[in-house]
């Protein structure tokens, strides 16, 4: 198994409420990017429906139909795919991250456990109770959504549990986006791992511009790569062999005081 791994990170306008044509907009902006097996197709938060809170009964109805797009997706490319989907679960709708792996098979979902509350995330849907690290074709993948970027003591978990690259997918608006990036890159910097970023653009429909700037940083805290405001793919390869030598380099967690603070 190659520890090096090609990203691509989609871009787009979530069109709030209309799924069909969500998912046309991400998979002409994949089938631009060409991807292959054995890489990884990153997407938006609630990338086929957006936070459409007036029928979002009706668009967590739609969640066979979007992760039989995202099944289909990965097994005609090899590529595996990630990104969240509103879910029903028996206390409520979950925002749930999906992991996909390039055969079409489900490997892993996370429930968004920080609900953001100046969107009333709170108030439309249930929170997760735990973190997620799972295990792809032997690399270590932490999975997180838009506001869990800032708890550093959730990415700090997901790096102990072993994970070598924080999966993030957002919506986050233009107002706060150098957030959006500073969080990615100081997550990434304090854990030393690598720290990948997917967020959303335009009009998300309820009176919020989108801020784009989806990001890849790696374990030394540069980044690797960034998008503007617009839709856009970006791709680029890394190596998780860096997450080790960076920690062998710069040996920051050996001294962690553990017995002090956890």
């Amino acid at each position: 198994m190659s520890e090096k791994l090609v990203l691509h990170l989609i871009q787009y306008r979530v069109i709030p409420g209309e799924v069909d044509k969500s998912l046309r907009a991400a998979g002409d902006l994949i089938a631009s990017a060409s991807p292959r097996k054995g890489d990884l197709i990153l997407l938006p938060e609630l990338f086929a429906t957006g936070f459409h809170y007036a029928a979002l009964g009706k668009m967590a109805d739609r969640y066979q139909d979007i992760v039989r797009w995202m099944t289909e997706t990965a097994t005609r490319s090899g590529a595996g795919i990630a990104g969240t989907v509103a879910v029903k679960r028996p206390e409520g709708i979950a925002n749930t991250m999906m992991l996909v792996d390039g055969s079409g098979s489900v490997l892993a979902s996370y429930d968004k456990i920080h609900l953001f509350f100046a969107a009333e995330e709170n108030l439309h849907f249930a929170p997760g109770h735990g973190t997620v690290v799972t295990h792809w074709d032997g690399r270590a993948v932490g999975l997180a959504i838009c506001f869990d970027l800032r708890f550093p003591e959730m990415v700090r978990k997901l790096g102990d549990e072993g994970a070598q690259v924080v999966l993030v997918s957002a919506q986050w608006p233009l107002a706060r986006v150098d957030h959006f990036r500073d969080f990615t890159r100081v997550r990434a910097m304090e854990n030393q791992l690598f720290v990948v970023s997917c967020n959303s653009c335009g009009d998300d429909g309820r009176g919020l511009t989108l801020g784009g700037g989806s990001t890849v940083v790696d374990p030394s805290g540069e980044v690797m790569g960034v998008l503007g405001r617009e839709e856009g793919v970006l791709t680029l390869e890394i190596d998780l062999k860096d997450v080790g030598r960076v920690r062998d380099s710069f040996p920051v967690m050996k001294v962690r005081r553990r017995d002090l603070y956890g």
